[in-house]
């Protein structure tokens, strides 16, 4: 039989490597490459970021992805996100109310964000918003630096068909294309291709919001889609329509910034 102190001895030592064990797993994910911890955290962030429209909540879940893409299963998914931030790091730069644009950001933003996609999609070249989301990142470079239309334009009408073609009822991929379409020049794109897109991603987005999915998936998109409506409507003199789509791209996220400059620019051409 073990004598009572060597057991006692035994169980103190269980009991040490237990605690540690704990501590490590609970003040670091890495320590447990549990990477699903930190991709909430980094989803959590993001959204928090997306309904504030606050850059250091976009910032916080940029770093937050960039440790779970490290430490985690090489699915792609991690990658996906952080390009997702970069997109709206780059929209931030470009069209934020309280600053003005901030173009050298906002070129930076677009390219390290194509150059996290191309890294997703060469983990799952299966996800379609990966796709969308390159395509449209190239779009905006393309508007800010229209020397790069000869080595991006190309790949953009590519990635659209592939995002398309993988996932034809994904409202983020038919967002990303109509806003892709909008951000080219009118010979490549236009307001008739960029709107029949956005028109299928409102249906799809009402359609999402009724259906449980997994919490690390996307889910975003829904408020700046409408946003976009009511920036061609502008654009196009029709200024009802406009209205209409700013009011409810805020009914669905009060912090939009797309559909707040939108509405501000109405306000200033009343007065």
């Amino acid at each position: 039989m073990m004598k009572k102190s060597t057991l006692l001895k035994k169980i103190s030592i269980f009991y040490f490597l237990s605690v540690t064990l704990v501590a490590f797993c609970t003040g670091e994910p890495a320590f447990c490459n549990d990477s699903s911890i930190l991709l909430r955290q980094g989803i959590d962030s993001f959204h928090k970021a997306y309904n504030a429209w606050d850059e250091k909540n976009f910032e916080e879940s940029l770093s937050l992805f960039k440790k779970a893409s490290q430490i985690g299963t090489k699915d792609g998914l991690a990658e996906y996100w952080s390009g997702t931030v970069y997109f709206f790091l780059s929209l931030h730069n470009l069209f934020s109310l309280e600053k003005a644009p901030d173009k050298v950001r906002g070129i930076e933003n677009a390219e390290k964000g194509i150059e996290i996609l191309t890294k997703s999609i060469e983990l799952s070249p299966g996800f379609s918003e990966s796709y969308a989301l390159r395509g449209v990142l190239r779009g905006i470079l393309i508007k800010m630096k229209p020397f790069s239309a000869f080595t991006q334009g190309p790949k953009v009408g590519k990635d659209r068909e592939k995002a398309l073609t993988l996932d034809a009822y994904n409202p983020r991929v038919h967002y990303l294309t109509g806003v892709s379409f909008w951000f080219a020049p009118e010979i490549l794109g236009g307001s008739d291709k960029a709107l029949g897109h956005l028109f299928e991603a409102e249906q799809l987005f009402e359609k999402e919001v009724q259906t449980p999915k997994n919490d690390l998936l996307p889910s975003w998109g829904q408020s700046t889609c409408l946003a976009f409506m009511g920036d061609i409507y502008l654009a196009q003199k029709q200024n009802e329509k406009a209205y209409g789509y700013y009011q409810k791209a805020l009914q669905v996220n009060p912090s939009d910034p797309l559909a707040l400059r939108g509405m501000k620019k109405m306000d200033g051409m009343n007065q």
